[in-house]
């Protein structure tokens, strides 16, 4: 069984008594291995408090040990049992090795929880490493062995990413779309997992607590965050960073800054399917329907039935209008939408004329509302067209190249437009409303894959196979 096994020793400061120990573990053919508290401790602790161990009162059973830890991994019994007669036979002050032992002379004594934790321990023993997702280089992405994620400022928390999504926006970046996407960085930015370390910074969150990860990383201080407008924060990491300037998290793990602002709590009934589009789609969704002033019985259309599309009718759908109008060319996503009653019309223009739809519903006046989320080479005009005098259009679609403001065209129309990336600062409502019942888009995903096939998962996503909408990756 030598190699199969390992113990971490933790803060021993007695030479002699560590020189006896090592010894003892050659002989036996066990791998040791010295580690510190911010490298194990902490995370030590949370992944038992994952797997729904307690720490108790117990004390340790050794003399002159009280700071001093040692981890078993992967030991049966009777190695156990015969690693005590060695240290009693050596005069090695008796340890009980059936548990795991803290700084502060407590004990977990279950020994599931080795059995539980084996993957966690063999990463220490050849290096704290992850599988990732890896922008190369414009045009590849690639599955890579990375570094865990470590504290780096005192507001970070290091999250274990218990699901990721791919989003278009990583099809973005790889494609070289996104100047400012760094060629080495770990994709994703759309992510919950769980909190396995924190600064010692971050205020109201904990080590073991179910999070949602936003997709942008803000400051909370400056002008702009302090406005609610935190997709502009002035930080030099400040917008979206994760997945784009910063590591993010298509990987086992992922280092979140200002963790105060960048985590969400998930409350308890919440699954990760029903959460993961907290920090990003769902955010984008609320953000589209809180600024396009939506008024009990609006006609609201929404022009795109993708992901965002969908997110921002389900949003707008809270403020009670009387139709809600979904419009694309894709019959697939527009059958999806009526199977789940996310709007009560659908339009394809390929097939129907949405201005003439639109003045038959609405005698003649157009939308009160209209949220461009398609970023076609036509979707533009048709959001100005298709709106009535006075309303407002909500642009939330990313384009490939400029669009055209035709003035002359519009005048007297006294159309509102509001365009940009989105205020992610709802996070805790949204997962409310997920709790609730009021908010539901498991229906978007539509493929699971575990993140060691990312690659075949972002092949079938960028080819648009098999009727996708959504897929999600499973560390």
């Amino acid at each position: 069984m030598a190699g199969t096994e390992t113990i971490l020793l933790y803060n021993f400061e007695n030479s002699p008594k560590l020189r006896g120990l090592k010894i003892i573990f050659l002989k036996m053919g066990i791998r040791v291995r010295m580690v510190t508290p911010d490298m194990y401790l902490q995370t030590i602790g949370a992944l038992a408090h994952i797997k729904g161990f307690e720490m108790t009162d117990q004390v340790y059973e050794g003399e002159a040990f009280s700071d001093e830890m040692m981890v078993m991994s992967g030991f049966s019994n009777a190695r156990l049992d015969e690693l005590l007669r060695q240290m009693r036979k050596n005069k090695i002050p008796r340890i009980h090795l059936k548990a795991i032992v803290t700084s502060h002379n407590a004990s977990w004594t279950s020994l599931m929880l080795h059995g539980e934790l084996n993957k966690e321990h063999e990463m220490m023993t050849r290096g704290p490493v992850m599988d990732a997702v890896v922008y190369k280089k414009e045009g590849e992405f690639a599955l890579e062995q990375r570094k865990i994620p470590t504290i780096i400022h005192p507001l970070d928390a290091i999250v274990k990413v218990t699901l990721a999504s791919i989003c278009t926006s990583d099809l973005h970046i790889k494609h070289g779309a996104v100047p400012k996407a760094v060629p080495g960085i770990v994709v994703g930015h759309e992510m919950v997992g769980q909190i396995v370390q924190l600064g010692s910074g971050v205020k109201g969150l904990s080590v073991g607590d179910r999070v949602a990860v936003n997709v942008e990383t803000f400051c909370g201080e400056c002008y702009f965050c302090q406005k609610g407008f935190v997709n502009n924060c002035t930080d030099a990491n400040g917008g979206w960073a994760l997945g784009c300037r910063i590591d993010g998290g298509q990987a086992e793990y992922v280092r979140v800054p200002f963790a105060q602002n960048g985590l969400t709590k998930i409350p308890d009934p919440v699954t990760d399917e029903q959460a993961i589009f907290t920090g990003d789609l769902l955010s984008t969704g609320y953000w589209s329907a809180k600024i396009s002033e939506i008024h009990k019985n609006d006609v609201v259309v929404v022009i795109g039935a993708g992901p965002t599309g969908i997110c921002s009718m389900l949003c707008a759908g809270l403020y009670e209008p009387s139709q809600i109008i979904a419009i694309d060319r894709d019959e697939s996503r527009l059958a999806l939408v009526r199977d789940n009653q996310i709007a009560h019309v659908t339009i394809n223009p390929s097939v129907s004329d949405p201005e003439q739809i639109l003045r038959e519903i609405t005698d003649g006046r157009g939308a009160d509302v209209v949220i461009e989320a398609a970023g076609g080479s036509d979707t533009f005009q048709m959001a100005w067209k298709i709106a009535r005098p006075n309303a407002v259009v909500t642009v939330v679609a990313l384009y490939e190249e400029d669009q055209v403001l035709p003035l002359p065209q519009m005048y007297g129309k006294n159309l509102t437009f509001k365009t940009g990336g989105v205020d992610a600062c709802d996070c805790a409502r949204i997962l409310e409303l997920i709790k609730e019942g009021k908010l539901d888009t498991t229906c978007l995903i539509t493929h699971r894959f575990p993140l060691k096939d990312a690659m075949k998962a972002y092949e079938l996503f960028e080819n648009k196979e098999d009727h996708v909408m959504k897929v999600v990756l499973k560390p």
